[in-house]
């Protein structure tokens, strides 16, 4: 009996360190389930914010091709507008050219109207008057202190 008294207090010696090491044990498997847990939820986290931001991604990536093509849309419309644009310069500079010469041509033909206006006065003036001298009269001339005198002349 004292045999089996002595290996029952072996095995109760042994038995000690044992179930330290089990409450040691179950102590690290608690604190393993607490960090597994906490894990977990920043798992679950992380996903949420992933979706969240694959979602804004999504949207990012639609309205990204939307300005693409409002820009592409955009850059067409400034090549039309820059076509019309040389296109309505080159107009204007015909319209004018074409202006400057109905200028000339109209500014020629008032003076020919005005020379051939002035010679038939000086005719009517001779018919009426047939005495009077109009060799001097000229349509470049003008009366100044009672004579006649070159038009640039009259501005002493």
């Amino acid at each position: 009996m004292h045999e089996v008294s002595q290996a029952n207090a072996e095995l109760l010696n042994q038995l000690v360190p044992l179930r330290v090491k089990i409450a040691d044990l179950e102590e690290a498997a608690k604190t393993f389930e607490a960090q597994q847990k906490k894990l977990e939820n920043q798992c679950i986290d992380r996903e949420k914010t992933l979706g969240k931001t694959e979602v804004a991604l999504e949207e990012k990536t639609g309205e990204c091709s939307r300005l693409v093509s409002e820009n592409a849309t955009l850059q067409a419309k400034v090549q039309e507008l820059t076509v019309t644009l040389a296109s309505k310069d080159q107009e204007l500079t015909t319209q004018a050219a074409n202006f400057k010469v109905a200028e000339e041509k109209l500014i020629g033909e008032c003076a020919s109207s005005f020379a051939e206006g002035f010679a038939e006065a000086l005719v009517q003036a001779a018919c009426v008057n047939p005495d009077i001298d109009v060799s001097g009269c000229s349509p470049l001339n003008k009366v100044f202190d009672g004579k006649l005198v070159p038009l640039e002349g009259s501005e002493e």
